[in-house]
């Protein structure tokens, strides 16, 4: 049985094995292997062999059960979920048991997918490592010295681990992408409102679910389920907060590509943009798709000021407030979540108003970039990952830019991504991302799809070495 989720559903399917066999089997890898990872806070295993059983039971009555059966995952534990312990990463919830589901989650187990635990997070997905008071750091699979990134990264380094075949997590600058390219791996940011939010945590305005999986295949698969409109959300009933929507991309032409190399900000690694903009460049010249190269710029630096104003604003006003004002709940926060929601206080209301006009002349600038080409293909970040420092943390808007300098833009303005592997530099991974306008995610799929199936640079290891040496 091949270890992914279209894999995993096609052995239940074909009743090669049972759906309880294949849970057992990724609670042993978690069991095994996430002790120097830390990648989940809970793990549910009851709940999991339960639901596996009624799903054998209904097979074994000739029903369907869905188009994900079987397949388990873990979630981010920013994500409601019914009768599982749902932490945020805060001390301050550290024994709450929520009675619903997310409206994510309630959609894969509908569609017959397990869930088998919840992945660690910073408290309320604020930090660029994930770290919290409640366990230690995540940490990254090809290399347990270095970070997984974050804020999803224990989504990440489950998957990457071989401990689940995908994970949820959520992007609100990045945090889907950035540990998924971190640690070798596939992650989606789509078009804001396609999934629907309810029944998580996140910035209000920019963040977004999508999955972390080892292909784009499977990543397609489990975003079929996760999309679709909800009377709770109403940007996920068609209102689009851009107003700019892709037009079909003619599948009787090749797709016109723009490298951009340049995010704005300092500190690219000089090896890990040379090795991606090679990838691309071979990879436009195997497919026949055009590329334009010239030299250009995100100018991410010219926006990530005001982008900081709404988010810290909106943490605020989605329960931060409520939380710095408490003495209850103040003196179990983090430092950084104490000191991101100080700055959140201070936020004027002129303040919120330049960084609205500032979101449309972002809009305008990234479709400028995209004006004649489908596609922006970028570095998903400058770096490989970062050994885990030692000594007090960093502050996240002191440190956070670089990591987020080829990411944040699309949070900002709701256009999706999605960042595929791109080779190894140094032997560690490097992501690809590609960007294009809202609606425009089977296009970036397609694209990215073709990337990963044999033009991708040579380097990367079969997945069945990522846990060597990472096993206690």
């Amino acid at each position: 049985m091949e270890w992914t989720v279209l894999g995993i559903r096609r052995a239940v399917a074909e009743r090669s094995t049972t759906v309880r066999a294949v849970v057992e089997e990724a609670l042993r890898r978690i069991e095994e292997r996430d002790g120097p990872l830390h990648a989940f806070l809970t793990v549910c295993a009851d709940e999991a062999l339960a639901q596996a059983d009624q799903l054998d039971a209904r097979l074994a009555a000739g029903e369907e059960p869905g188009p994900l059966c079987g397949v388990p995952f873990g979630v981010k534990d920013l994500y409601e979920t019914k009768g599982v312990r749902t932490t945020y990463g805060s001390r301050a919830f550290a024994d709450n048991v929520p009675d619903r589901d997310a409206i994510v989650v309630a959609r894969l187990r509908a569609a017959g997918a397990v869930l088998v635990g919840k992945t660690n997070t910073p408290e309320f997905a604020i930090y660029i490592r994930t770290v919290n008071d409640l366990q230690p750091e995540s940490r990254n699979p090809w290399d347990p010295s270095r970070t997984t990134g974050g804020s999803s990264g224990g989504s990440a380094a489950a998957v990457a681990a071989g401990m689940v075949p995908f994970a949820v997590a959520s992007d609100g600058g990045g945090s889907t992408r950035i540990p998924s390219a971190l640690c070798g791996l596939v992650g989606i940011l789509p078009s804001r409102g396609t999934v629907p939010r309810g029944g998580f945590i996140g910035t209000r305005r920019f963040s977004s679910s999508g999955p972390v999986t080892t292909t784009v295949d499977d990543a397609a698969a489990v975003l079929a389920v996760m999309a679709g409109p909800s009377d709770s959300d109403p940007v996920s009933r068609g209102l689009s907060p851009t107003g700019v929507l892709a037009e079909p991309w003619p599948q009787d032409r090749p797709a016109r590509l723009r490298w951009v190399g340049d995010s704005g900000v300092p500190g690219a690694e000089t090896d890990v943009v040379s090795h991606v903009s090679a990838g691309v460049r071979r990879f436009a010249a195997e497919t026949g798709h055009s590329l334009t190269a010239e030299p250009v710029s995100l100018d991410s630096s010219r926006f990530s000021d005001d982008f900081y104003v709404m988010m810290q604003a909106d943490r605020i006003s989605t329960g931060g407030g409520d939380l710095l004002t408490d003495p209850g709940t103040r003196e179990q926060l983090t430092g950084y979540a104490r000191h991101h929601f100080q700055r959140g206080t201070q936020v004027s209301g002129a303040a919120y108003s330049r960084a609205l006009e500032t979101q449309l002349v972002a809009t305008e600038h990234l479709l400028g970039l995209l004006e004649g080409h489908d596609a922006l293909l970028t570095p998903t970040l400058a770096f490989v990952a970062p050994p885990v420092p030692e000594g007090p943390e960093a502050l996240p808007e002191d440190a956070r830019r670089g990591f987020v300098a080829f990411t944040f833009l699309m949070n900002y303005t709701g256009f999706p991504a999605v960042t595929v592997p791109c080779g190894t530099v140094r032997s560690l991974p490097v992501g690809l991302q590609l960007i294009g306008r809202p609606g425009s995610e089977p296009m970036l799929l397609d694209l990215a799809r073709q990337f990963q199936d044999g033009t991708a640079p040579v380097g990367l290891p079969a997945r069945s070495t990522l846990t060597e040496g990472v096993t206690p």
